[in-house]
């Protein structure tokens, strides 16, 4: 048991608390062979013996008042819930850890401005970046580099609390600035992306986000890239490339980069761009 501490402070909440039951149940609009199959499943897991099973194995409490609990679980106190009783304050809230308390991301965005991007897919590409902007966070680290026939510019921008509006003109600034030219060199592009970001630091969530509209048509070849990222340490093997497929990009060849760094492959062919930006956020 904890010692008292007089240089702690008790503080209990006043806005409300909830103590409640989260039953597994079927949407009203299910038919009767599924509310069936839910009551059934439901059913098996009150089960005594189930009960049992998963508070030994998994250490949560039985539901079920003929089921003792684990060795090790207080049964003196019960499990609470304290909410806020107004808007602003649970807004507060998530600004907190989105802004303080969350590890922050860091992330390069290496972006295809071939010449095939040209004209509608390139307004495309601006357009999702800037709306992407609206997302970014206090203290993230945001990189983008463009390449063509290699990596045309390595421009970082970090949204600081002091002055988050300088940092999220800057890359709406040089969003504004990309121009297609060039053949596409996707592997040699990304190579340099782990050069700059070096080992994954574990104060941050740094990853890689890769769109393009075409297949590898100039510089390293999937093998090389292969060979570079085996022989990378195991620190930087850990940072996970967001592929996004887009235009005429080669699925297989987008998967396979994915698949290798840990990260997930993102179908902006059958969806928009601007979603599959959004979407990667969930895993920054």
């Amino acid at each position: 048991m904890l010692k008292a501490r007089k240089d702690l402070t008790v503080i209990r909440p006043r806005d409300g608390v909830v103590t409640a039951d989260y039953p597994l149940s079927s949407l009203a609009s299910t038919s009767k062979d599924v509310r069936d199959d839910v009551r059934r499943l439901t059913d098996a897991l009150r089960a005594p013996d189930t009960q049992r099973l998963i508070t030994e194995k998994t250490l949560r409490r039985p539901v079920v008042p003929s089921v003792r609990p684990a060795a090790g679980l207080d049964t003196t106190r019960r499990r609470e819930l304290p909410f806020p009783g107004s808007r602003s304050v649970a807004d507060g809230l998530l600004d907190a850890y989105e802004n303080e308390l969350r590890r922050p991301s860091r992330t390069v965005y290496v972006l295809d401005t071939s010449g095939s991007m040209e004209g509608d897919r390139l307004d495309r590409l601006k357009e999702a970046l800037t709306e992407l902007t609206g997302d970014f966070r206090d203290r993230e680290e945001v990189t983008l580099m463009p390449f063509g026939s290699g990596v045309k510019s390595v421009r970082t921008h970090v949204v600081r609390p002091s002055d988050p509006k300088a940092g999220l003109d800057g890359i709406r600034a040089d969003t504004r600035r990309l121009s297609a030219s060039g053949d596409t060199a996707i592997y040699t592009s990304l190579r340099k992306a782990y050069e700059h970001l070096g080992a994954a630091d574990r104060d941050t969530f740094t990853s890689i986000v890769l769109m393009t509209d075409g297949e590898n048509t100039e510089g390293a070849s999937p093998a090389d890239f292969d060979a570079f990222y085996q022989g990378l340490p195991a620190a930087e093997q850990r940072v996970p490339v967001f592929p996004i497929l887009f235009g005429d990009s080669d699925k297989d060849e987008l998967e396979h980069i994915a698949d290798l760094t840990g990260g997930r492959l993102f179908d902006a062919q059958q969806g928009s761009l601007d979603g599959a930006f959004e979407e990667i956020r969930g895993y920054q």
